[in-house]
């Protein structure tokens, strides 16, 4: 970027507001070591950091609601600080704070990029002579891995993939430290998972969790098997599912990472739902509105909504599932989210086929094949709909026909529709 970024600016890259594009000029900028702005910075950053300093008093949801914009900033600053503070000759230290920051940036991926990019240049300044070939092959690994795991959550799976077999070839070169092969292993299960590879998936996370549980890490251990309780619910076995997140959430630690445990609790409710569990779900989930209250965002509610219906129709609550189902898709809709809308066009579809409502049947039957033709799914997913576009047709529609489509484009979703995809912390 060109000159100095104003006030403004700096006051709405420190609470998230600006654009990816130019969030990450500023970003960059910052990281370049200029002094000017790092004097614009202090008092808007400590006023930022320091609020009891302010005569000002805020509401527990006003809290809840900043919560994440302030973590976000304070992250982006230290992230700009440690740099100052580090010595241009000390890119080891430099490399280790700029990968820790980038992992701490994981919900925003455009910004964990930009880090985890850094990271892996100042990894390449390091001489090995004076920090030690292995150990230095050991760093760069880890960046390199760090990387492919940005890359993957910026959806640019080539990139991430080729990688992460560089890291794995620097980390041939290292110590042979366990840690960092569990990290490694960890990392790869989530891109294989977005790759939907599940067997080598599967695989990286036993060899993760064997590793996670010998190096005495419990939390990293139970995390791992969230990660593999999602993916077996997701790939077909539901109950199988439900049972190793059972395990996890009674692994991690709770106190460490709250919102995991809410994920987990989550997915739980999800699975117990596929299953057709609905009076337990219902319990469940009336138990778990505080929790809600506390972690869910916008994006988060709306799925809360979809499980809602799901419960709803699941008791044969009709009228209030067809209701639920029309906000969610008209939420997602305004969201930008037409693959995830369509796919519950397909429960309302259900809803409405119980109903008596065929006229509207074959409307969202028509316009969900439309939307789908313009996104361009696969052709399996074109096949279902089509067979179910004839049944309509010829008045033969039926709630499992609808339910096997539903299943069919379900899977070939890029991740499980789960309320967040298990990501390495």
């Amino acid at each position: 970027m060109t000159g100095h970024p104003d006030r403004t600016t700096l006051e709405a890259f420190l609470f998230g507001h600006l654009p990816t594009g130019q969030r990450q000029r500023v970003l960059l900028h910052l990281l370049g070591g200029c002094e000017i702005c790092q004097g614009s910075m202090e008092p808007i950053a400590g006023a930022m950091f320091h609020p009891g300093e302010l005569e000002m008093e805020i509401t527990q949801e006003q809290d809840s609601a900043y919560d994440d914009a302030i973590s976000a900033a304070f992250h982006k600053a230290v992230a700009w600080r440690q740099e100052q503070a580090a010595p241009r000759e000390d890119a080891f230290a430099l490399c280790e704070a700029l990968l820790e920051q980038s992992r701490d940036l994981r919900h925003q991926p455009a910004d964990m990029l930009v880090l985890a990019t850094r990271a892996r240049e100042e990894s390449e300044r390091i001489d090995p002579a004076e920090r030690g070939v292995r150990e230095t092959a050991d760093l760069r690994a880890r960046s390199w891995a760090e990387l492919a795991n940005a890359y993957r959550a910026n959806d640019e799976m080539a990139q991430a993939e080729s990688s992460m077999i560089r890291a794995l070839e620097l980390r041939a070169e290292g110590t042979g430290s366990e840690a960092l092969l569990a990290r490694l292993a960890d990392l790869s299960a989530s891109l294989f998972c977005d790759q939907r590879r599940f067997p080598e998936a599967f695989q990286m996370l036993d060899t993760a969790y064997a590793l996670y549980q010998r190096l005495g890490a419990g939390h990293d251990a139970g995390r791992v098997l969230v990660m593999k309780g999602l993916y077996t619910g997701y790939t077909g076995n539901a109950e199988e599912g439900l049972q190793i997140l059972s395990q996890g959430l009674a692994t991690i630690d709770r106190d460490k990472d709250p919102r995991l445990a809410f994920r987990t609790l989550h997915n739980i409710l999800l699975f117990r739902v596929e299953l057709g569990e609905f009076e337990e779900a219902l319990r469940q989930l009336q138990r778990m509105q505080p929790l809600y209250q506390r972690y869910a965002g916008r994006h988060e509610w709306v799925k809360l909504h979809t499980i809602e219906g799901k419960i709803a129709a699941g008791l044969g609550e009709l009228p209030r599932a067809e209701e639920l189902f029309r906000e969610v898709c008209r939420d997602l809709d305004a969201a930008g989210l037409g693959y995830q809308a369509a796919i519950t066009s397909l429960d309302l579809a259900m809803v409405c086929l119980q109903l008596g409502k065929k006229a509207e049947v074959r409307q969202l039957v028509t316009e969900m094949v439309a939307t789908f033709r313009s996104l361009g799914v696969e052709r399996e997913a074109m096949a279902a709909l089509l067979m179910l576009t004839d049944a309509v047709e010829q008045d033969q529609a039926t709630l499992e026909l609808l339910a096997l489509v539903s299943g069919v484009l379900q899977r070939l979703e890029r991740g499980p529709g789960l309320l967040v995809r298990p990501e390495p912390d």
